[in-house]
């Protein structure tokens, strides 16, 4: 009898370490595991996403550099328009332009006429026609300077003639030129653009 208490108090002992075996493995060690497994895939969630917002903050930094040297480009293009808020106005100020440069240069206006306004996009195209006469280094002076007047300047058109043909060195120039203004200034007078098959140089072309 005494033996079989025995058998029954070993056998009561096993069967309670194998119950607190499995009930710690259920209830400590298989959390415990969870939890580990939970903490690796947020980690790699939020290693992911903060590449992400890395990449992101890469590009908007990138943008931003774009950003900025497009505004500089627009204010250096708005810098060289011509002043003046309306086209009548603007182009009285490309005539007194050339007007003092052919003068520089010793080179005469015979003539000039202001052309309708066009608009051009985001500007307004104000064309001068302007004939002037002088000599031939007198004129390519003229021209060098138009070129690097402080305003964007473009020419349509030269068309040149003799003076006399006793003068071959004298010439005369009908020459076709435009500033810009900003499109939102061009006010009255201006007209639509051509179709595209127009040749005319832009700002910024």
């Amino acid at each position: 009898m005494a033996g079989l208490k025995t058998r029954e108090r070993w056998l009561l002992g096993a069967a309670l370490t194998v119950a607190v075996t499995v009930l710690g493995d259920l209830y400590v060690v298989e959390p415990v595991l969870q939890r580990n497994r939970e903490t690796r895939e947020l980690i790699g969630a939020r290693q992911g996403l903060l590449q992400r917002q890395q990449r992101l903050v890469t590009r908007q930094a990138q943008y931003a550099t774009e950003l900025a040297a497009l505004e500089a480009d627009i204010a250096r293009y708005r810098a060289r328009l011509l002043p003046g808020e309306r086209a009548p106005l603007a182009a009285s100020e490309l005539q007194k332009l050339v007007k003092a440069t052919a003068q520089e240069a010793g080179v005469d206006v015979r003539s000039e006429r202001i052309l309708a306004a066009t608009e051009r996009g985001a500007f307004t195209e104000v064309p001068l026609e302007v004939t002037l006469a002088g000599p031939i280094r007198a004129l390519v002076t003229l021209f060098a300077q138009l070129d690097a007047a402080p305003v964007i300047l473009t020419v349509s058109d030269v068309k040149l003639r003799v003076v006399s043909v006793s003068a071959p060195r004298e010439l005369s120039v009908t020459l076709s030129l435009a500033g810009y203004i900003p499109a939102a200034a061009g006010g009255g007078g201006a007209h639509p653009a051509p179709a595209p098959g127009d040749s005319r140089r832009r700002p910024g072309a």
